[in-house]
């Protein structure tokens, strides 16, 4: 073991004491600082549409009297069909109701929903919800809903659990005052909107978010109910969902890992496909041959030597992601969420982070092993290098076209359709920037593809480790 030790003291000093380490460390930080560029760009240009936007809107109680004045000119003419008619008196009664109780045409409130209320009620009810309304009474209005669920159950015309769910997402409403005011953040009215539809595919049995009206499976089902529970956490302690805020650090922290590691994993195969192959083109490997060191402890040497650099310049990256994302962004970070025995557990900005850099480091350490394994058997790190780069470069985009074609098991177990560990380690986490490319061939359980790369990773551990300590290398 002190060998082998001896040998890996050896490979790192070497390693990083080459040119060409410092300048692909270089590169992998140039990925960092690049993706951060390019966020501050998007952000800053999101700044100035914004106000663009808010300097054309401009002021909401004169858009309503312009409308109001236009439709009392349309509604003039004789000409008009009932129907049309009939949607400008609507519309037009919207607009003066709006005026009189100071709602904007332009944002959505409870206001503007007992606004609707008002002109589909009765008379009697209309009266109320207007009384309602002069004396802005949120809580009111909520207690008013609650009686109509009542009143609804009463007469069969909603059954129990139906009934519960409304009564349920009435009281988060009011709990937590969503829909308040006009300026009430929007992520809280789409999580009590994700809280309900989840709650009706429960009470159907049938997945509503799912355009084919799938019957919920046992894990479809365990799916919606944490997101239930998640949901109602993000409200109780006032974690956003980043997918419905704009928050350009969380698109930061998920562009970050994705450049830093691509990068790394290039940087990987490049150190891996010339390990073995530079050494015996050079003459080098001679002398550890020499040497009393076994070629089986040579090799083992070679393999820790890249491991460990892959690992320490991930961890710096991921260090250096959390600091910049602390120093130019003054937006909440991303907090992951995850269900354990029936409780939301948080996991904190920095330990997610960490965690889901060394999670996407999975694939790159097997593309590694892949480099190392082509320089041991072809001895050209050419080959070994460009092969392994092409292979990482190309695999989604061709197995995402193989997958759209083949639907059978077996097509599981091939490797590349197994190499999305992160967002199996994380299935929570927000992807503000693209969409779920989940597929039959794909959507195997963790354990699975771990399985999957493990059995890879040994084939190509055996088959380097035989063709070293078998071909002449003198």
């Amino acid at each position: 073991m002190s060998k082998i030790w001896k040998l890996f003291v050896n490979e790192n000093i070497k390693t990083w004491k080459k040119l060409s380490t410092k300048i692909l460390i270089i590169v992998i930080l140039i990925a960092l600082i690049g993706s951060l560029a390019i966020v501050k760009i998007a952000e800053k240009a999101s700044e100035s549409n914004q106000s663009t936007i808010d300097s054309i809107v401009g002021d909401g109680k004169i858009f309503l009297e312009g409308a109001i004045k236009n439709l009392e000119e349309e509604l003039q003419n004789e000409q008009l069909d009932e129907q049309t008619r009939e949607s400008y008196e609507r519309q037009l009664q919207t607009y003066k109701l709006s005026l009189k109780y100071n709602v904007s045409p332009y944002k959505t409130s409870w206001k503007s929903e007992a606004i609707e209320k008002i002109i589909d009620s009765e008379t009697e009810m209309a009266t109320k919800i207007e009384k309602i309304l002069e004396e802005d009474n949120f809580t009111q209005y909520i207690e008013i809903q609650k009686q109509e669920a009542k009143e609804e159950f009463d007469n069969g015309i909603i059954r129990e659990q139906e009934y519960k769910d409304q009564i349920t997402i009435l009281e988060l409403k009011e709990k937590y005052e969503i829909g308040k005011n006009e300026d009430d953040a929007y992520w809280r009215t789409a999580l009590l909107t994700q809280i309900k539809n989840a709650q009706t595919s429960l009470r159907t049995g049938i997945d509503t978010n799912n355009y084919n009206k799938k019957v919920l499976t046992v894990e479809r089902k365990q799916e919606l109910e944490e997101s239930i529970l998640m949901n109602t956490y993000r409200l109780e302690h006032n974690i956003p969902s980043i997918e419905y805020t704009q928050n350009f650090r969380t698109i930061y922290e998920y562009l970050a890992p994705t450049f830093v590691v691509a990068v790394i994993a290039i940087t990987a195969m490049v150190m891996a496909g010339g390990a073995i192959s530079t050494e015996i083109s050079s003459g080098s490997i001679k002398f550890w041959a020499l040497t009393p060191n076994k070629r089986w402890k040579i090799l083992t040497a070679k393999i820790l030597s890249i491991l460990f650099y892959i690992i320490v310049i991930t961890l710096v990256m991921a260090i250096l992601t959390i600091i910049l994302g602390n120093i130019f962004f003054d937006t909440q970070a991303e907090t992951y969420l995850f269900v354990k025995d029936g409780n939301v557990v948080e996991l904190g900005n920095a330990v997610y982070l960490i965690s889901l850099y060394f999670a996407k480091l999975i694939p790159v350490i097997i593309f590694a092993l892949f480099a190392l394994m082509l320089s041991v058997l072809t001895r050209n790190t050419a080959v070994a290098v460009s092969f392994s780069v092409a292979i990482y470069i190309g695999n989604s985009i061709a197995m995402a076209i193989i997958n759209q074609f083949i639907k059978k098991d077996w097509i599981r177990f091939v490797p590349f359709n197994n190499l999305n560990i992160a967002d199996k380690i994380f299935p929570n986490a927000s992807n503000p920037i693209s969409f779920a490319t989940d597929s039959f061939a794909t959507s195997t359980s963790l354990w699975f593809s771990l399985g999957v790369l493990g059995v890879c990773a040994i084939l190509m551990l055996v088959t380097m480790y035989d063709s070293f300590n078998r071909r002449d290398i003198i």
